[in-house]
C-alpha cells in the first residue's frame, strides 16, 4: 500500500505541475512542437516519469524514440528502458496506443488536437550516452529520454523539470523557456538530443573567454575537486581553440563533469560536453591531466564533427546507422589535437606531448589488426565492430581514434614539409570549416583535395597507404621534419629500419589476464607458436614444464630460450590438457619519440611552429595566391 500511495502522490504532483506548464507553453502564438514535463520525484528508485503533450497530425499519430546517440556510433535500442506508456486525449480520456516498431508507437488522435503520452523510463546506466538518476543527481540525455512526433521535429520543443524537494539546481545548454525555474526551450528536436540535462547537487564555476560565458558544472562534487582551478585550466584550452579555429560559434558553453566512481568517458555536443570522472581524479596529477585531455578532446569537437561534419552525418537518421568512412577525421584528428592543444596552452610540456605521440605509435604497432583492417574500414564499420569488442579484436581491428591520431600527425608533418612551412593541419581545418561547415558537409574527396591544395603536392599516395590500405606506415619523414628521434635511430649512422629497432625476446603470441590466481588467455596472435600448438581463448595456463605459473607468463617465458620446446599444462572446459609448444621470438620494437639534440635550425623552427602556434602562418591573400599557383601548374 505504501508503494501505491507514493505512485499516486507522484502522479497528482505531476498533473498539477503539468497543467500549469502546458498552459504556459500552448498559450504561445508561435507554432510549437511537443512539450514535456519530466518528473524526477522517484529519482531515488532510478525512475523518471515523463508527460509529453503534442498536436495530432491526423487520425493516427506516431511517436518515435531514437535508437542511438550522435557521437557514439552503435544502435543502443533505448526503447527497452520504457516500461509503462499510456495516451490521453485533450480531455484526459484514455486513447489507444500501440507499439508498431521497436522504437515507435501509434496513437489514435485527431488532426490539430492535443494529445498526451505518459511514460516511465528506467535510468540506471552511468555513461555519457544514457541516463542515470539517483538520490543525489540526475543525468538525462536527449535520445534515450524524449519521444517526439517525426513530422514535428523541426518545431520548438519545451521541457520542464519537476524536482525533488531537496534538489535546487539544474543545468543544460538549452535556453531558459521563461516561466519558472527548470524550464527550457530547444529550437528543434536535434537540439533536444544534443543537450544533456543534469539536476540535483551541482557546483557551478563560470569563466569568460573571448567575451563569452563558459561554465564548469561539477555534478555530485563532495569536496575533492578544486573547481575554480579546473575552470582556469579549461579557460586556457578554450582560448587556444578560439585561436586555432578563428571563430566562436556559440553564445554560451557548459563543461558538464559528472563525478562518480563507476562511470567514465565523454561526449560532445554543440554548446556543451558531458564528461564522467572519479571524485579523486583531481587529486592525482596523472588522472587530472587525463581529465584535461578528455575536456580538450570534447571541446575540439565543438567545431570538428559538431559543426564540421562528414556529409553522411549532416542530417542524422536517429533510427538507423549513419555510415561514413570519415570517422577517423572526426575522432582521430580530434585525438591528435587534444594533447597538441594542451601543449600550446602550456598545460603539457613539449617533451610530454612528443612522448605521448610515440606511445600512440607504439600502441598501433603492437596491434596485429593493423595488417587486417584499414583506417577507412575501421571508420565505416564502427557500427558493427568498434563498440562490440571480441576476444580477437586486437588482432583483427584498428582503432580510428589511435591510428587516426597517428595518421593526423603524419599528415600534419607532410603538409608542413611539402609546403615548406607555409601551411599545416591547422590551415586544413580552418579552410575545411569555411567551405563545408553547417549543412554542407565534406566527402573524403573534399578532405583529400584540400590537403593536397595546401601541401602544394599530390597526397593521393599518402592517403592510399595511410587511410585505405593496411600497409606499414613510414614514420621517418615526419620525425625528420620536426627534428625528432624515433626509436634508436641516429641520423647519419643507421636507418631506423624494423631490423635496427628489434630485440629478440621469447614469445608465444598470446595475451593473458590474471584473476584470483587464474592466468587465462585473452587473445591469440595469428601465425604464432600458440596457434600452432592449439592454445585458445579462455584457456587457463596452469604450468610450464610442471612449474606453476600464476601472475605473469612473460616473466616465466623469459627463463627459456628461443627455439626451446616446453609443455604447457592448461585447463579447458574443466579438463586438464598438456600442449607441447616451441618458443618463438618476436621483435620488441622501440617506437618512442623524443626531441633530437642536434636538430637543424629549420627543424627547430618547424617544431616550434607546430607546438606553439595556433594562428595562421599565411594571410588569406597568400593562401589564395598559393592555390592559384598550385592549380595553374597542374
Amino acid at each position: 500500500m505504501r508503494f501505491l500511495f507514493v505512485v499516486a502522490f507522484t502522479f497528482v504532483t505531476t498533473l498539477v505541475c503539468s497543467d500549469q506548464f502546458q498552459a504556459r507553453i500552448h498559450g504561445q502564438d508561435s507554432p510549437s512542437g511537443p512539450s514535456y514535463v519530466v518528473d524526477l520525484s522517484d529519482a531515488r528508485n532510478h525512475y523518471v516519469q515523463i508527460e509529453m503533450t503534442a498536436v495530432g497530425v491526423g487520425e493516427t499519430t506516431q511517436v518515435m524514440l531514437p535508437t542511438w546517440t550522435p557521437g557514439s556510433y552503435l544502435i543502443r535500442e533505448y526503447a527497452r528502458h520504457i516500461d509503462r506508456i499510456e495516451a490521453f486525449d485533450s480531455r484526459g480520456r484514455k486513447i489507444d496506443i500501440e507499439k508498431v516498431r521497436k522504437n515507435r508507437w501509434e496513437i489514435k488522435t485527431r488532426a490539430n488536437r492535443e494529445f498526451t503520452v505518459k511514460y516511465r523510463v528506467f535510468c540506471y546506466e552511468r555513461s555519457v550516452r544514457t541516463n542515470w538518476v539517483g538520490h543525489a543527481y540526475a543525468v538525462l540525455n536527449g535520445a534515450p529520454t524524449f519521444l517526439t512526433v517525426p513530422e514535428q521535429m523541426e518545431l520548438p520543443h519545451r521541457i520542464g523539470l519537476v524536482m525533488p524537494q531537496n534538489w535546487k539546481k539544474s543545468a543544460t545548454s538549452m535556453k531558459p523557456a521563461g516561466g519558472t525555474a527548470h524550464e527550457y526551450l530547444a529550437e528543434n528536436y536535434d537540439e533536444v538530443v544534443d543537450s544533456p540535462i543534469v539536476a540535483g547537487h551541482l557546483s557551478v564555476y563560470p569563466f569568460e573567454v573571448s567575451g563569452v560565458t563558459h561554465q564548469l558544472v561539477n555534478v555530485n562534487e563532495i569536496g575533492y575537486w578544486d573547481g575554480a582551478q579546473a575552470a582556469r585550466d579549461l579557460a586556457k584550452i578554450v582560448k587556444e581553440n578560439h585561436k586555432l579555429w578563428g571563430n566562436v560559434p556559440y553564445d554560451r558553453y557548459l563543461f558538464i563533469n559528472v563525478l562518480n566512481d563507476s562511470g567514465g568517458g565523454g561526449l560532445e555536443h554543440d554548446n556543451s560536453c558531458l564528461m564522467m570522472s572519479t571524485h579523486w581524479s583531481y587529486r592525482n596529477s596523472a588522472s587530472y591531466r587525463r581529465w584535461l585531455g578528455l575536456a580538450s578532446h570534447e571541446f575540439f569537437h565543438t567545431w570538428n564533427v559538431r559543426r564540421l561534419r562528414p556529409k553522411a552525418l549532416v542530417k542524422y537518421d536517429y533510427e538507423n546507422e549513419n555510415y561514413t568512412p570519415s570517422l577517423w577525421v572526426a575522432e582521430g584528428v580530434t585525438s591528435y589535437y587534444q594533447n597538441l592543444i594542451l601543449c600550446r596552452a602550456g598545460i603539457m610540456s613539449q617533451g610530454e606531448l612528443i612522448g605521448m605521440l610515440g606511445r600512440n605509435i607504439q600502441s598501433l604497432q603492437a596491434k596485429d589488426g593493423r595488417s587486417i583492417q584499414s583506417l577507412r574500414d575501421s571508420s565505416h564499420d564502427a557500427w558493427v565492430k568498434f563498440y562490440r569488442q571480441e576476444v580477437n579484436s586486437d588482432i583483427t581491428q584498428v582503432s580510428y581514434y589511435n591510428k587516426g591520431a597517428v595518421a593526423a600527425f603524419l599528415l600534419d608533418g607532410n603538409i608542413r614539409l611539402k609546403s615548406e612551412g607555409k601551411y599545416s593541419m591547422d590551415d586544413v581545418l580552418r579552410k575545411l570549416y569555411q567551405k563545408y561547415s553547417g549543412d554542407v558537409g565534406f566527402t573524403p574527396a573534399d578532405f583529400r583535395s584540400l590537403c593536397s591544395d595546401l601541401a602544394g603536392a599530390d597526397l593521393s599516395e599518402f592517403f592510399r597507404v595511410t587511410i585505405d590500405s593496411t600497409e606499414e606506415l613510414d614514420y621517418q619523414p615526419a620525425a625528420d621534419g620536426f627534428g625528432l628521434r624515433i626509436g634508436d635511430y641516429i641520423p647519419g649512422r643507421e636507418r631506423n629500419t624494423r631490423e635496427s629497432r628489434t630485440r629478440q625476446t621469447p614469445w608465444l603470441g598470446v595475451r593473458t589476464s590474471s584473476d584470483s590466481g587464474r592466468l587465462t588467455v585473452s587473445s591469440v596472435s595469428p601465425d604464432s607458436p600458440a596457434t600452432e600448438a592449439g592454445l585458445g581463448y579462455d584457456d587457463e595456463i596452469i604450468a610450464i614444464n610442471n612449474l606453476r605459473t600464476i601472475s605473469s607468463l612473460e616473466r616465466r617465458l623469459a627463463l627459456f630460450d628461443v627455439g626451446e620446446q616446453v609443455t604447457l599444462l592448461i585447463a579447458r572446459d574443466g579438463k586438464l590438457l598438456e600442449l607441447p609448444v616451441t618458443i618463438g621470438s618476436q621483435g620488441s620494437e622501440n617506437w618512442s619519440l623524443r626531441i633530437h639534440t642536434s636538430s637543424s635550425d629549420d627543424q627547430q623552427q618547424r617544431r616550434e611552429d607546430w607546438l606553439t602556434r595556433s594562428e595562421p602562418l599565411q594571410s588569406e591573400e597568400d593562401v589564395a595566391e598559393d592555390f592559384l599557383e598550385f592549380w595553374g601548374g597542374k
